[in-house]
């Protein structure tokens, strides 16, 4: 997904690119000056990182995988920008920036959620899913925001959530949905309208669990 920036004041930031690729370590300084407060906004509301672009932690370590992505062995990263705009001349540095920390992100969303390889003796795909978000849940009376994997098996997802449309409450149902797709605690409280974050987390808690006993009863059959 292309994230959404405001090219305004970055246009300006091209004309530091030869200059750091000539070998001005002060303009590279510069650069990352101006352009550090652009990234950290860009993934603050960056959909891509879905719900760890509340984590400041999380938008600040993409930030910085950027900033070592452009200089690493001599500014390699950086050297891309000039063939890429010549061959692209109607984008702009904005344009170009906003593509290499789509990838970074993507990169740092893949790692943290860690997609290790299943063994033969894990629970089924569906059961180990509600398991995991499950475990991503903070505690039951913290409404602190909590990554959750993304739902990328479109297939079991959408069992998922056919048997929760089934079995859960509309406003249980809701939760859930507006959950898995990155909403805070505090953003389902407000939709909701819950007295408290940690209502939300409650709400989501316990749909989860009813979606856990049933395909745990499967596995076991």
């Amino acid at each position: 997904m292309i994230l959404e920036l405001d090219d305004s004041g970055l246009a300006a930031l091209a004309a530091y690119v030869p200059r750091v690729i000539g070998g001005d370590e002060a303009a590279w300084k510069e650069l990352v000056v101006q352009l550090e407060p652009h990234l950290m906004a860009l993934l603050r509301r960056s959909r891509t990182l879905g719900p760890m672009r509340h984590n400041v932690d999380d938008c600040r370590a993409v930030m910085i995988s950027v900033l070592e992505r452009l200089k690493k062995d001599d500014y390699r990263g950086l050297r891309l920008f000039q063939p890429w705009v010549a061959a692209n001349p109607e984008k702009g540095f904005g344009d170009w920036i906003r593509i290499v920390t789509v990838n970074i992100a993507r990169d740092h969303v893949s790692s943290r959620l860690g997609a290790a390889k299943r063994a033969d003796d894990e629970p089924p795909r569906n059961k180990r899913m509600l398991n995991t978000l499950a475990s991503l849940l903070p505690a039951d009376d913290d409404h602190r925001l909590a990554f959750r994997p993304l739902m990328t098996n479109h297939q079991l997802a959408r069992e998922l959530m056919e048997y929760a449309a089934r079995t859960l409450d509309r406003v249980q149902l809701r939760a859930l949905q507006l959950w898995i797709e990155g909403a805070s605690f505090e953003e389902l409280a407000a939709k909701l309208d819950l007295p408290r974050p940690q209502d939300a987390n409650r709400l989501v808690r316990a749909a989860l669990a009813r979606l856990r006993r049933h395909f745990g009863d499967q596995a076991d059959d």
